[in-house]
């Protein structure tokens, strides 16, 4: 294929959503205020929704793409035109997307992530290709004939042993306890008190009112129903992201397929991998389930201003005596198996809460003003004891082989091991302060590159010989 290809028209469909979700704020801005009721509201709204249209049409017009044996070109740009060149051994990921409007048609969409790529957005995008133009792309990357599949070229006969697939059940007990959704409801309320009407608000805060004043009883019942709401949202959320998730290996490459409107594809070289990390909840560890994810340099999406990589997840969730063996067979040339932790912390906790004890005061002051207020403080305040003692107990790291640390702590009440490979880490240091180096004490890190940046590792007021171990394993070459 090296003639110049337009995509299919399905695509205009997918830059008007595209165009439409950046346009989403104010859209959901101008239906919260009334504006649907009234003529420039609704005049509004269509000048949107026709100029998003306008530009989705010329953006279908203005570009094209070329499959050469060595790179794929893609051109675009309609007064200045470009020409973005992509040589297959720049790729580092690609990316299947196939709406359940595009299902039909035989069509997905295919995002190209290169390790040089320095942008939060895909390098390269087709919108909406037939299927089959994956595969060309995968025969010309991999230098395989024309018709040839990962399947026909894997002779190991272990391609169905090599696969792990989450069930329906497993995601409802990930909904359950995920905890993610109480930051989500946080952020909702800050929106609903920069953005609700003030009617809207007064509303709701009096019934509140009116609810505690009926009794605890009836507080308490609200709650619940706030609590299975909560729980709902969170397995919608759940569903729509992992579901049918299967994780599969052939020869040198894992493909993640998920999602129920939007089918997501992507299919990873293991050698692109820089880094595992296994994750539990305080939660999930009652139920003996964890969570595994993997690091790239590149090719993950990002989230929010600073272009935060998303966690990129081969085993959303898996039961514990699963959890080595499944690693085992998907990424066998990592070797992992359960760390024998050496637990770094200082005998004493002091270090780890003396901060926290600044919030006295203002808890004296809280009770003073306002019990509610007293109250609240309290929890967030054993909730930080909690937290630094929860980082206190676990955190330490075991050297498992000669080219392979697993570093452990505790994010956000979840228990965290990275294992990462020596050569994998670009920097490593050792720091205390006066006191601290006086008591023979300091801090760890690790640098990791990441996504479209680095990520550092640290382990916090841990002993002297515990930092020089750490710092012989990374200067032994």
């Amino acid at each position: 294929m090296s003639e110049r290809q337009h995509f299919h028209p399905m695509a205009i469909a997918i830059y008007w959503l595209q165009l439409l979700r950046a346009w989403l704020f104010y859209i959901v801005i101008i239906i919260i205020n009334g504006g649907i009721k009234e003529r420039f509201g609704m005049i509004t709204l269509l000048v949107i929704f026709i100029f998003s249209f306008v530009l989705a049409m010329i953006r279908y017009k203005t570009r094209s793409y070329t499959i050469n044996a060595d790179k794929i070109v893609i051109y675009h740009g309609v007064f200045r035109k470009k020409e973005t060149d992509i040589p297959y051994e720049r790729i580092q990921t690609i990316k299947q997307r196939q709406w359940f409007f595009l299902k039909p048609f035989n069509l997905i969409q295919i995002l190209i992530e290169t390790a040089g790529g320095n942008k939060a957005t895909a390098e390269g995008s087709l919108p909406a290709v037939d299927a089959g133009v994956l595969e060309t792309l995968e025969n010309f990357r991999y230098g395989r004939g024309q018709g040839e599949s990962d399947q026909e070229v894997d002779t190991t006969g272990q391609e169905s042993t090599n696969r792990y697939r989450v069930t329906d059940g497993q995601i409802v007990l990930y909904g359950i306890t995920d905890l993610s959704i109480l930051a989500s409801l946080a952020a909702l309320v800050a929106f609903a008190t920069e953005m609700i009407p003030d009617s809207w608000f007064t509303r709701v805060t009096t019934t509140a009112e009116n609810l505690y004043r009926l009794g605890w009883i009836v507080f308490l019942g609200a709650a619940f129903v706030l609590l299975i709401l909560l729980i709902l949202i969170s397995l919608a959320k759940n569903f729509i992201q992992f579901y049918n998730f299967t994780v599969s290996r052939t020869n040198q490459t894992l493909t993640i397929e998920s999602g129920l409107f939007e089918r997501k594809v992507q299919k990873i070289p293991t050698n692109k991998i820089q880094g595992i990390r296994i994750r539990q909840q305080v939660l999930r560890k009652l139920f003996k389930i964890s969570s595994v994810e993997i690091i790239l340099a590149g090719g993950q999406e990002t989230t929010g201003e600073n272009n935060v990589p998303k966690k990129l997840y081969i085993l959303p969730i898996v039961p514990d005596q699963l959890l080595y063996p499944t690693l085992a067979r998907l990424i066998p040339e990592w070797e992992i198996h359960e760390p024998e932790m050496t637990f770094a912390s200082y005998s004493s906790i002091w270090y780890f809460w003396r901060w926290h004890l600044l919030w006295l005061p203002v808890l004296v002051a809280g009770f003073i003003w306002n019990p509610f207020v007293g109250i609240a403080l309290v929890l967030w305040i054993g909730f930080l004891f909690f937290y630094s003692w929860l980082d206190y107990r676990y955190q330490g790291y075991a050297i498992q082989t000669q080219t392979r640390v697993c570093i452990q702590n505790y994010q956000a009440l979840t228990k965290v091991q990275t294992f990462i490979e020596r050569p994998k880490i670009q920097a490593f240091s050792n720091h205390a302060s006066k006191w601290l180096y006086n008591k023979k004490l300091g801090h760890s890190r690790l640098t990791l590159k990441t996504g479209l940046g680095s990520e550092t590792i640290g382990l916090k007021f841990i002993k002297r010989e515990d930092q020089e171990t750490l710092k012989d394993f990374y200067l032994s070459r």
